[in-house]
């Protein structure tokens, strides 16, 4: 990878982690509308296609065939990572000033899940704040994390009961692949990352762009979607020898995108949360933020 898109990528991730950190102070339920999200952290699909999304007043579930937009559990809280494990919305975080119940202990919520009968606490009560949570079909019981005060790479092979810290990593994002669970990608300072076998060490994906987020690309074999610092949306595979193309552009910098299994994909930019469902020849907004009013 030339020296410059290293450097471009190191910039990048710096701000971009800057930024996340600031935002990360929860609203109370009366500073937020449905309409009018102040900051959006992650975006993911839930099994049925409808998209999630983890914002600074809670975590969100879009219908995408009527845009109907709701809170998920009726609960406000400060959802940084977020993922989908089989049918559960996972998620950390941090309580919002209003809600620091049992569920949501401050000042980070660990680990908590959605169930029928609304959140509930799984670990990390009160200690950890996983600003990226990744999963994957191929390894139910498999999820991955980026904690908050620590540059490592946590995991848990019992659906979130107990993590480790598998090694020491700074990264801006992570995913995990749909069909192989060993295959994880993360984007660094020193360029796109992938590990084979499961996070344990990583080498640099020589031919990819430098991004700041990405998500796995169901549609393609090791497949990765990801938009880079200016904005650029890129579309390639970990791969060797795997070309990488360009397809359209966020609106500003981009803070997480998802892709599902029917080829949909969804951006959280300055332009608010956006969906794509013909490759990104058209976009529309289904949430928009503070940034894009």
């Amino acid at each position: 990878m030339k020296k410059s898109a290293r450097t471009l990528a190191a910039i990048g991730l710096a701000t971009t982690l800057t930024l996340t950190t600031a935002a990360c102070t929860a609203a109370s339920e009366s500073e937020t509308s449905l309409d009018l999200i102040p900051h959006v952290h992650d975006v993911a699909f839930d099994p049925d296609g409808a998209l999630l999304v983890g914002a600074h007043t809670g975590a969100y579930r879009v219908d995408l065939t009527t845009d109907e937009v709701s809170l998920v559990g009726e609960t406000s809280f400060d959802a940084m990572g977020l993922t989908v494990q089989a049918d559960t919305i996972l998620a950390s975080g941090h309580p919002a000033p209003d809600n620091q119940d049992d569920t949501f202990t401050a000042p980070n919520i660990g680990l908590v899940r959605h169930t029928e009968t609304g959140w509930e606490q799984v670990s990390l009560a009160g200690v950890t704040d996983f600003h990226l949570l990744a999963a994957t079909p191929a390894a139910p019981d498999f999820l991955l994390g980026l904690p908050s005060d620590r540059a490592v790479l946590a995991a848990s092979r019992d659906a979130g009961q107990t993590w480790t810290d598998i090694g020491p990593l700074t990264a801006r994002d992570i995913s995990i692949d749909t069909m192989k669970a060993d295959v994880v990608t993360a984007t660094t300072p020193d360029g796109l990352m992938v590990s084979r076998d499961a996070g344990g060490t990583f080498t640099v994906v020589a031919s990819a762009p430098a991004l700041l987020v990405i998500t796995a690309d169901p549609t393609v074999e090791e497949g990765i979607i990801g938009v880079d610092a200016d904005g650029t949306i890129w579309t390639g595979s970990t791969k060797e020898g795997a070309v990488w193309n360009t397809a359209g552009r966020a609106t500003g910098v981009a803070s997480a995108i998802a892709a599902s299994f029917d080829g949909a994909v969804a951006i959280a930019d300055e332009g608010g949360v956006r969906v794509t469902t013909d490759d990104g020849n058209t976009w529309r907004t289904v949430i928009r933020t503070n940034s894009s009013s």
